[in-house]
């Protein structure tokens, strides 16, 4: 019972999150990863890659920024893979004694089986993938669940669940097509209990959840199925998606609050929305231009908006452009994204609404931009990066500063920030929950 119970508060953190501002703005920094396909492995290899390191990180203080709170952590990540004739197999796994307890999905971070064939591949096991062509943000990249637990970081694979599925690839020249399917449902992680990455201060731990336990979502009725067609046609690459699955956030209804000080949430009941979402995406690169875009149609099963437990029908939408700077190596790039929600009622206790009031200002419309620029120093030994965004509705903001240095081909030092707030009204939004988590970390990593 306080296994679920912890899960279902995890669940509900992010109902009262504006998730689509901040979607994903850790993978800035990140290459999207390709998997080459069409091409056999060598026989009987086997690897073995990883890391251990140390790290330290000071969190400012409510009152006095110099008096917060320091973090130690590390440990051990280690990825093995052996490649045969026709099959692969990998599995990623993280050792940390900073966290907890240990949870499968914390410890494995990947588990796959690829058997390949003369123009693609099939995949099964607990994978992560990225769809969309946004420079680290996206409003269609559908096969993995999110993980908030320790806030936004700048490390892509950090901020994704690896998830159970199974899926295809198969190429015909310039054509790519990509079929998944995943049979249950994950919900996206956040802190599983009040604590300084709560996503909402009124959740306590004596909140009552009903429904939409365990159980009920790691069935087979609440598989999911997602497919991506991409071609290439002169300077543009074009994709198509179409995912059968949930809605992102889990529905908050039937909420009871205690408005004696401090105000919280006594009891609640939760629930999903399955939606499908039509949508599509475009990189064209010209010269040292980049230009993304993204969109797409969610269709709620609630089509027609007269259920005020179900999420409605929304329209998301993005457009990015990224520009190198050839002389210096340096990158930067800028992306705007935003969601519009059809049918909006502001009636009291509708599920839109009720997220709304948490993540837009009681708008059904949610726009931000994000920003990034990466410069490498130092015969790229050194590279300088800062992220940051600013979602309009809520004057919310984020900053992500880092600095990384290859000391040696072995030792990597890494010195990183976070900042989070809000400009103008203090609407309620993730960035204002999260305004007392500043901090700054250092770590040493040992490559092997």
């Amino acid at each position: 019972m306080k296994k679920k119970l912890l899960l279902l508060i995890g669940i509900i953190l992010l109902i009262l999150s504006p998730l689509a501002a901040f979607d994903g703005f850790s993978e800035f920094f990140d290459e999207p990863v390709e998997v080459a396909v069409g091409t056999e492995s060598t026989t009987g290899t086997m690897n073995i890659d990883g890391s251990v390191g140390f790290s330290i990180e000071a969190i400012r203080g409510e009152d006095d920024p110099f008096k917060g709170q320091v973090n130690v952590g590390g440990g051990l990540n280690i990825d093995l893979s052996w490649r045969g004739s026709i099959v692969d197999a990998r599995t990623s796994f993280a050792l940390h004694p900073s966290n907890a307890e240990f949870a499968w999905y914390d410890v494995f971070t990947g588990l796959s089986l690829t058997a390949f064939y003369s123009n693609g591949f099939v995949e099964a096991g607990l994978l992560k993938k990225e769809w969309g062509s946004g420079d680290g943000v996206h409003v269609v990249d559908v096969l993995n669940a999110p993980d908030y637990r320790n806030g936004i970081v700048d490390d892509t694979m950090a901020m994704k669940m690896a998830e159970a599925m199974v899926g295809t690839t198969t190429t015909w020249g310039d054509t790519t097509l990509d079929i998944f399917y995943k049979p249950m449902l994950v919900p996206m992680m956040t802190a599983q209990e009040p604590s300084k990455w709560s996503l909402s201060p009124l959740i306590q731990p004596t909140t009552t959840i009903n429904g939409a336990d365990y159980e009920d979502l790691a069935v087979l009725t609440n598989s999911q199925f997602a497919t991506r067609f991409k071609t290439i046609v002169g300077p543009a690459d074009l994709g198509l998606i179409y995912y059968n699955g949930f809605n992102y956030q889990p529905v908050q209804t039937n909420v009871v609050f205690d408005t004696s000080p401090p105000p919280k949430i006594t009891s609640m009941t939760l629930d999903f929305t399955r939606a499908q979402l039509f949508g599509a995406e475009a990189t064209v690169v010209a010269g040292p231009f980049t230009l993304m875009f993204e969109g797409g149609f969610w269709l709620s099963e609630d089509f027609d908006g007269t259920d005020p437990t179900k999420y409605n029908n929304k329209w998301v939408y993005l457009g990015g452009i990224g520009y190198l700077f050839s002389d210096i190596g340096a990158y930067a790039s800028i992306t705007y994204n935003g969601q519009y929600i059809v049918g909006f009622s502001e009636t009291p206790g509708d599920a839109d609404f009720v997220q709304a009031q948490q993540s837009s200002n009681g708008k059904p419309y949610m726009n931000t931009v994000t920003a990034a620029v990466e410069m490498p120093l130092a015969r790229e030994r050194v590279t300088i990066r800062l992220g940051g965004t600013y979602q309009f509705e809520t004057g919310g903001y984020a900053l992500l500063p880092s600095v990384n240095w290859q000391v040696t081909d072995d030792f990597v030092f890494n010195a990183s920030g976070r900042i989070f707030g809000a400009a103008g009204p203090a609407a309620p939004s993730i960035f204002k929950t999260w305004e007392n988590n500043d901090s700054l970390k250092l770590s040493l990593s040992y490559l092997f």
